[in-house]
C-alpha cells in the first residue's frame, strides 16, 4: 500500500490540509493519507497547543473518511520531531508499505534546512503542491501536484482570521473549548488592552466561582468584552447603522459593547446568550443578570487599572447584587466628580478603559 504522509503541527488543522489529502486520494496517488502530528517542531520556536488537543481536532476533521488516519508516532518519541527519524521509524515498523511525503512549495524551497535531507530524499519521494501559481522550486526528487494550496495558514486561524477555512465540526470544537482565545483576542487590540481583557477575564472567573456561576462562560465574557474597543467610530458605524440604530445617538464610546455582542456570535461562534448580553451591556451595566453584573464589576474593578478596590471587591465576592450597586454608585460619583457628567448620561470616556 502506498501511504501519503502530511507532517505538521496541525495547530489547528484546516481545509488546506484536508484538500491536499483529498487530492491525493481522489487521483489514486495513495491509498491512505496519514496526518503525522509533530510533538515538537524544530523550525518553530513558539509553544504548541497540547498534543492531545491537536490530535482530537485532526480526528474530528478526518472522521468522514476512513482512508485518512491520525498517526501518533511522533508523540511517542522524546525531543524534537525530525522527518528523517519519523521516516526511518515508519519504514522499520511497516516495511510492507511505500511512503511519500506531502509538502507545499514553501517547504520544498527550504528542504536544505531539514536534517539529513540527502538521506531523506533517497528514502522517500516528495509530492509538492504549488502556491499562487508560483513555479515549484525543489532541489530534490519530487512529483509536482496539479492542485494549488489553499490560501490559508494555521497562524491565521490562531489569530482569528479566515475561520471559514476550518471544517465546521473543528470550528465548533475550537470555539466550545476556547482554543486560541488568547491569540484571537490579542490580534484585535493593543498589548495594553489585551492585558486588561485578560485581567478582567480572570476576575470574572473568580467572581463566578464565588457565586456558583459558569466560570468558563464568565472568563469568555471577560476575554471578549473589549474585542471592538479599538475599532474607532468609522469602523463601528456600519455595524451600528445596520443592527443597532436605536443606540446610534449614544456616545461612540459605548458602541463597542453593542457591536462586540454581534461580532462574537458571527465570527467566533459564541452562542451563549448570557455571554452576549453581558458584553452587550457591559459599558453601562444596564443588564442585571448575574453574569452581566459579574462582567460589569470586573471591568470597573480590574486590578490592572491601578486603584484600590479591595473593600468593594470583598463586598462583591460576598454579595453580588450589593456589590454591583456599590460599583454603580462609585462609577456615578466618579463621572460626576472627574468628568462633570450626571449618572446615566453618555460620556466620551470613563473607567471602562483609557
Amino acid at each position: 500500500m502506498k501511504i501519503a504522509i502530511i507532517g505538521g503541527s496541525f495547530d489547528p488543522i484546516h481545509n488546506g490540509h484536508l484538500a491536499m489529502a483529498r487530492y491525493v486520494l481522489h487521483h489514486h496517488l495513495a491509498q491512505q493519507v496519514w496526518f503525522m502530528i509533530s510533538n515538537h517542531t524544530p523550525l518553530k520556536k513558539r509553544s504548541l497547543t497540547f498534543f492531545e488537543d491537536r490530535a482530537r481536532l485532526v480526528r474530528i476533521a478526518t472522521a468522514h473518511d476512513a482512508r485518512m488516519k491520525v498517526c501518533r508516532l511522533e508523540a511517542m518519541r522524546e525531543g524534537l520531531s525530525y522527518t528523517i527519524d519519523t521516516v526511518k521509524e515508519c519504514q522499520r515498523r511497516w516495511p510492507q508499505h511505500e511512503f511519500v511525503w506531502l509538502i507545499g512549495n514553501d517547504q520544498a524551497a527550504q528542504l536544505d534546512a531539514w536534517k539529513d535531507i540527502d538521506e531523506l530524499s533517497k528514502r522517500i519521494e516528495f509530492y509538492v503542491f504549488p502556491r499562487e501559481q508560483a513555479a515549484i522550486t525543489c532541489a530534490y526528487p519530487h512529483k509536482a501536484m496539479g492542485m494549488e494550496l489553499l490560501d490559508v495558514s494555521s497562524s491565521e486561524i490562531r489569530a482569528g482570521k479566515k475561520l471559514w477555512q476550518l471544517p465546521k465540526a473543528v470550528y465548533r470544537e475550537i470555539m466550545r473549548e476556547g482554543y486560541y482565545m488568547d491569540t484571537m483576542v490579542r490580534s484585535q487590540m493593543s498589548e495594553k488592552r489585551f492585558l486588561h481583557s485578560k485581567s478582567v477575564a480572570t476576575l470574572c472567573f473568580e467572581l463566578a466561582a464565588c457565586h456558583g456561576l459558569d466560570c468558563e462562560a464568565a472568563f469568555q465574557a471577560g476575554m471578549y468584552h473589549d474585542i471592538c474597543k479599538e475599532w474607532g467610530k468609522q469602523r463601528l458605524y456600519p455595524w451600528m447603522a445596520a443592527l443597532e440604530r436605536a443606540h446610534l445617538e449614544e456616545s461612540p464610546a459605548i458602541w463597542h459593547g453593542y457591536v462586540a455582542a454581534h461580532i462574537i456570535h458571527k465570527y467566533y461562534g459564541i452562542r451563549n446568550e448570557e455571554v452576549r448580553f453581558a458584553i452587550y451591556h457591559h459599558v453601562q451595566g444596564s443588564d442585571r443578570s448575574k453574569l452581566a453584573m459579574v462582567l460589569y464589576i470586573a471591568d470597573k474593578l480590574d486590578p490592572s487599572r491601578g486603584y484600590d478596590s479591595t473593600e468593594t471587591l470583598a463586598l462583591c465576592r460576598k454579595d453580588l447584587r450589593a456589590g454591583y450597586h456599590k460599583v454603580k454608585q462609585e462609577q456615578a460619583q466618579y463621572l460626576k466628580k472627574e468628568l462633570g457628567f450626571d449618572h446615566g448620561r453618555t460620556v466620551e470616556n470613563d473607567r471602562t478603559g483609557d
